[in-house]
């Protein structure tokens, strides 16, 4: 896949290797390294795996490899609280009492 400049991509590194983790942390998590994950836009061109150039959208440049492009936001909020759905509707109707 053929990454074009301005995509919108994300890229990975290694922000902490395993030996560098602090002693203070859990052995499990000592283990491994801290790999860290930005989506920006690219500042190059390139194919999934390169080692690109982002600019993210807080104005940082970062580099790491490439492993997605056009990335969705895949974060959410659960499943709807039926109590919470009611509670707008059942506040303007006391608020008018």
């Amino acid at each position: 896949m053929d990454i074009h400049v301005g995509q919108w991509v994300e890229i990975s590194w290694i922000a902490i290797t395993a030996n560098e983790r602090a002693g203070n942390v859990p052995e499990s998590t000592r283990q491994v390294p801290l790999v860290a994950r930005v989506k920006g836009f690219a500042l190059e061109r390139a194919e999934l795996g390169d080692e690109i150039e982002v600019v993210s959208l807080a104005g940082r440049k970062l580099r790491g490899t490439l492993i997605d492009a056009s990335p969705r936001h895949s974060h959410g909020f659960g499943e709807p609280q039926p109590e919470l759905l009611r509670v707008g509707s059942e506040l303007r109707r006391e608020l008018e009492a």
